[in-house]
């Protein structure tokens, strides 16, 4: 017997914020973002473009600072998951060299809005977020360093290559790519990465490594299509 102390329960249970729905948000946001910038675009805006009450998004988040960090988030645990993948790679450092600046060009390009608000956007995020994603820049800084002093144990990476500075101008050029690539321009994926990396690999080989390969033509792939 129900008391009218304990009123029947009717409906479906309250459940938590559906992924596939903020995931949807987190796209239209970065959309806006990407053309407007992030200081310049409101919640409210966000909301509209979604299709939903400002009210509803708050269900979601508590902040615009929220959604940034979302989509930088997003890109950046993907980005980690993807240099994980290369511990285990069973390969040479130079090929490894490659196969690096290949897995960064491509998920650059696949991931272009999110890595091109990272590299935007991080300074409008609070000190201890920004840490966050500093870290998974850190991981991918120290696989490379990795890579490039294995080359040097083995002799195929020159000695007069500075570890440390050499990594960070290779994902300084890495990085740069969201300034200037565009996905209907005339180079493909495929092109733009074995470009980058035949002039990395070129410029930190030793003289060993190239001569073993024939000259620095060696160490370059095939040449891929052009788009188009």
């Amino acid at each position: 017997m129900v008391s009218r102390a304990d009123p029947p329960r009717r409906g479906r249970p309250r459940r938590g914020p559906d992924p596939q729905r903020f995931a949807e948000i987190l796209d239209v946001a970065a959309g806006i973002f990407l053309e407007r910038g992030y200081d310049a675009t409101s919640i409210q805006e966000i909301a509209e473009a979604a299709g939903m009450l400002k009210g509803s998004l708050y269900y979601y988040v508590r902040s615009k600072e929220d959604i940034l960090f979302e989509i930088i988030r997003r890109v950046a645990d993907a980005a980690l998951e993807m240099v994980e993948k290369l511990d285990d790679l069973d390969a040479g450092p130079l090929e490894k060299l490659r196969v690096f600046v290949r897995a960064h060009v491509e998920f650059t390009v696949e991931n272009l809005a999110g890595v091109s608000i990272q590299s935007r956007e991080l300074r409008s995020l609070s000190e201890e977020r920004r840490q966050m994603v500093a870290a998974v820049g850190d991981a991918c800084l120290r696989r490379l360093r990795a890579i490039l002093q294995a080359g040097q144990d083995e002799g195929v990476v020159s000695r007069d290559v500075d570890v440390p500075v050499a990594s960070l101008a290779i994902l300084g050029l890495l990085n740069s790519l969201t300034q200037w690539y565009r996905p209907d321009g005339r180079l493909t994926a495929d092109l733009v990465a074995d470009q980058l990396a035949a002039m990395i690999i070129g410029g930190v080989a030793s003289t060993k490594a190239l001569a073993a390969a024939g000259g620095g033509e060696g160490l370059r792939p095939p040449p891929g299509p052009l788009a188009g």
